[in-house]
């Protein structure tokens, strides 16, 4: 009974905050004095056929933000997943290293680690703008991948590894069909979260010049002087990317919960 008061107050909350959030949004837009006009966008989404018949800067800037946002999330999941083995173990001095790497990447602004890689050692190894960004990013997502890895490992249940053991699983057993497929389960959801963050913040490569979401926006309000409809559409875009992307997440989460449990 005291749950499902619980249950009915929570209801009543969120109902209140969504319905306060809505009334602050009207009365905002409503007090507004400006002249929405969005068909100035149309030929930033898709050209017509006297000038190509594609895909305009707003979706040529999407697939390269998507581009780089899958690079980085591959190359940053491979390095991440190696540098937490060096965290978990035993042999210290690349220990410290992995924890060296994971503390200054992960407290350091993504901005101002994109400035390095590109204006440093970007003119010194001379890399293009879209190296000197896949590498900032890929080196950003990896380090907080490794802590994801270390957390799950180092708070994984000893007693399931001694059973398989005693079972007479080699090593490699152990970790394939004991610690890895919990472990993912495990590390799924905040890798999910870590993903998306890791799309929005490829936003920050517009400060660079490459011609991702971002930067299209930027010139699309430059010629259009429409900031307001521009920034609504690109915000929108970006929703939709991230929003397929936990869904795909919460797909995956629910089928190996199914089959760990069969």
């Amino acid at each position: 009974m005291l749950e499902k008061k619980q249950s009915i107050w929570f209801s009543v909350l969120s109902a209140a905050i969504i319905f306060v959030i809505v009334a602050i949004l009207f009365r905002s837009f409503s007090a507004l004095d400006y002249q929405w006009d969005f068909s100035v966008l149309a030929p930033y989404i898709w050209l017509d056929s006297k000038d190509g018949a594609g895909p305009g800067l707003f979706l040529q800037g999407l697939w390269v933000t998507l581009k780089i946002s899958f690079e980085s999330i591959i190359f940053g999941s491979v390095l991440g997943v190696v540098i937490g083995l060096l965290l978990v173990g035993k042999e210290k001095v690349s220990r410290f290293a992995a924890l060296i790497y994971v503390d200054i990447f992960r407290n350091t602004p993504v901005l101002v680690q994109l400035y390095v890689a590109y204006f440093i050692v970007g003119t010194a190894f001379n890399l293009s703008g879209m190296v000197a960004g896949v590498m900032t990013m890929s080196f950003f997502c990896a380090a907080y991948v490794a802590e994801i890895f270390r957390g799950t490992i180092v708070h994984f249940e000893k007693g399931q590894i001694d059973a398989a053991r005693a079972l007479g699983l080699s090593p490699l057993q152990v970790a394939r069909h004991v610690i890895a497929p919990q472990a993912l389960r495990n590390m799924l959801p905040p890798l999910i979260g870590q993903f998306v963050s890791l799309i929005k913040d490829s936003s920050l490569l517009s400060v660079v010049a490459i011609p991702e979401l971002t930067k299209e926006a930027q010139n699309a309000v430059t010629v259009t002087f429409r900031s307001f409809e521009t920034w609504f559409f690109i915000a929108l875009l970006y929703l939709f990317v991230n929003t397929v992307v936990s869904l795909l997440g919460r797909f995956l989460e629910k089928k190996l919960s199914a089959s760990f449990k069969v």
